[in-house]
């Protein structure tokens, strides 16, 4: 018994270190000359490294840096919500697909990429499925 209990010790502390070593950049740490596929690129290692926090970062980034590109940004702002509902924050991804949904029903909807408000709707209806909240239609 005695050996399990270490056992599962060791483990505890070992998946501990894993997630206590992935580190998580500075806005300032982030080259300047990045462009908004480079930021992307590493969102996603960092987001399939389980490493969200880092991913955020750099979602984030793309928002403030490329605010003028509305294909980066409305991809970031939807990678933001996805990350919520990794983990099951439903309500801060519910109201980020609202906002998201509400850009394509605008009048700039023509200049955002489609497949976005594809997904943003099926993440939309599964978010106000968990919260209890009957989706608009």
């Amino acid at each position: 018994m005695k050996i399990k209990n270490i056992a599962y010790l060791c483990c505890m502390i070992m998946a501990f270190s894993l997630f206590s070593c992935m580190t998580v950049p500075k806005e300032s740490d982030i080259p300047e000359d990045a462009n908004a596929a480079d930021l992307t690129q590493k969102a996603q290692e960092a987001f399939d490294a389980g490493n969200y926090r880092a991913a955020r970062v750099y979602y984030e980034t793309i928002l403030k840096r490329f605010a003028d590109d509305e294909s980066a940004c409305i991809a970031a702002q939807y990678e933001i919500a996805h990350l919520h509902i990794k983990r099951r924050q439903w309500k801060d991804a519910y109201t980020i697909l609202e906002k998201i949904i509400a850009q394509y029903e605008g009048p700039m909807a023509m200049h955002l990429p489609p497949d976005y408000y594809k997904l943003a709707k099926i993440d939309y209806d599964r978010a106000a499925e968990k919260l209890g909240i009957k989706a608009k239609q």
